[in-house]
């Protein structure tokens, strides 16, 4: 598969690829073959596939939508949506430190970036993966708060923000860990982090600025967040 990035908003779509992109295919595990009766009083015979042999591919209907933002009531209007780019990470983890070198074996992600047009320090920035399995899922998820959190808690944190104590919540069959950022010293939130995972998807969500009060809000996003996944 190749990059492409689009790019929309909220009042007026647009949308712009930049190089061809195989589409992303659902696969059904072999199963029984729907038969198809001809006769009167006889219809179609629809074959029913079982859950555990469908195969949901990574896409960005899985990363947080502009209604998500509208529900939580964050004001951002911009989205950039990136396709396997082995982007750098930032914040705790580190630019320069891609996505692949800290999660060995990890397929490369799906990338959205939220901004806004009137409002320059406020963003939303999610990248989300696919593992082989659910455990491994949940070991990458693991990696990620390690290093995109609890690496940056407290005010000894190597960088010029740090992160507030850890919270976590089984959202349906998934599951987040999220915290409130700061920036140096200061005791005002000014955004957070969350890492989320269901089956076998993960990922991590970092926001910059806050809509009421961040706990909450960071709350919410890991939520919504973790909902997209399937």
């Amino acid at each position: 598969m190749t990059n492409a990035t689009t790019s929309r908003t909220s009042a007026g779509r647009t949308h712009r690829t930049r190089r061809v992109v195989r589409s992303l295919a659902l696969t059904l595990a072999a199963g029984a073959v729907a038969s198809a009766a001809v006769g009167l009083g006889q219809g179609p015979s629809l074959a029913q596939a079982d859950p555990g042999d469908t195969f949901v591919a990574i896409g960005s209907s899985q990363i947080v939508q502009s209604e998500d933002l509208v529900s939580i009531q964050i004001k951002l209007d911009t989205e950039t949506v990136t396709l396997n780019r082995n982007n750098d990470f930032s914040a705790c983890i580190g630019e320069g430190n891609r996505w692949t070198d800290v999660l060995p074996g990890a397929k490369k992600p799906v990338t959205a970036a939220w901004n806004s047009r009137s409002a320059k320090n406020k963003a939303l920035y999610e990248s989300i993966g696919q593992a082989e399995t659910p455990a491994v899922a949940k070991s990458y998820a693991n990696t990620l708060l390690k290093a995109g959190v609890r690496a940056c808690q407290g005010t000894k944190s190597p960088y010029d923000f740090h992160y507030g104590p850890t919270e976590s919540s089984s959202v349906g069959d998934g599951y987040a860990t999220w915290a409130v950022s700061y920036r140096g010293t200061s005791t005002k939130p000014d955004g957070g982090v969350a890492i989320i995972r269901k089956g076998d998807k993960f990922g991590i969500v970092q926001v910059s600025g806050t809509w009421g009060p961040a706990d909450q809000m960071m709350e919410s996003v890991a939520k919504v967040a973790v909902d997209r996944l399937r």
